[in-house]
């Protein structure tokens, strides 16, 4: 990704991901993952212009492959370090063969984790969330519109899409007048061509705002859900993430 605009961006969106893979198939599949899971990303096909993207503006994670262009990760890393030793973005490493020594290297060189490439969803989700989150979240969230029902009763939002947020284990619903905080609901969420019921409790609302982005809604905690339907919500969210996007066999790469 070209440097032209780093400043500009950065000037309004100060957190993001430096994503590092030669191999483009696996760059690419992994770009969309962070980016479905709500990250800015910025990529680099090569140590170098990881490098010189790390040396315009700092991180707040860095997610490389284990080996790039002519270099290894546990290598970008040290340089990383040598070129900023004030560098804190946790490292994540992504390996593509089972490699115990290098592992141990790339983990006292201060990466995190290595993860097997190409990353499972969950367990990419999981891991960032770990190292940048200061509330983790170990289900993955997404962003979203949903027909929902409350009470047996469609939910008037002027836009019909009324849920904006997934997870197994709730919902951000945009709803003009919020119900009372620790009131529970029946709720009816439509997923896809099916629906399912699940009761939920309101753990906090959010007024109408100045702010054209302000809308007025409610966090729901469900708390009632058929291991069923929790399953169906699971599986909605990962086929939404993955959506347009494969991984790699490990075979091929």
């Amino acid at each position: 990704m070209a440097l032209k605009n780093v400043a500009t961006y950065t000037a309004s969106r100060r957190r993001f991901v430096l994503l590092a893979d030669s191999d483009a198939r696996n760059l690419l599949y992994t770009y969309t993952l962070l980016k479905r899971f709500g990250y800015s990303v910025w990529t680099a096909r090569t140590a170098a212009e990881a490098l010189e993207i790390a040396a315009v503006v700092t991180p707040v994670l860095i997610v490389t492959a284990q080996h790039l262009d002519n270099i290894t990760g546990l290598e970008l890393i040290r340089k990383l370090k040598r070129m900023n030793a004030a560098l804190t973005a946790p490292l994540i490493v992504l390996t593509r063969e089972t490699d115990p020594v290098n592992e141990r290297a790339c983990l006292a060189a201060g990466a995190i984790v290595c993860l097997p490439a190409p990353a499972s969803v969950e367990d990419l989700y999981r891991v960032v969330q770990v190292a940048i989150e200061p509330f983790p979240r170990m289900n993955i969230r997404i962003n979203t519109r949903l027909d929902v029902a409350i009470n047996n009763r469609p939910v008037d939002c002027g836009e019909g899409a009324c849920a904006r947020a997934l997870s197994e284990h709730g919902a951000y619903v945009r709803i003009r007048n919020p119900y009372p905080l620790n009131t529970r609901l029946p709720l009816r969420i439509h997923l896809a061509d099916s629906a399912l019921s699940v009761d939920a409790q309101v753990i906090y609302t959010r007024q109408a705002g100045n702010e054209q982005k302000n809308h007025p809604g409610m966090g729901l905690q469900f708390v009632r859900i058929s291991w069923q339907d929790q399953t169906r919500i699971r599986t909605f969210i990962k086929n939404e993430i993955t959506k347009d996007i494969r991984p790699i066999p490990p075979a091929q790469i």
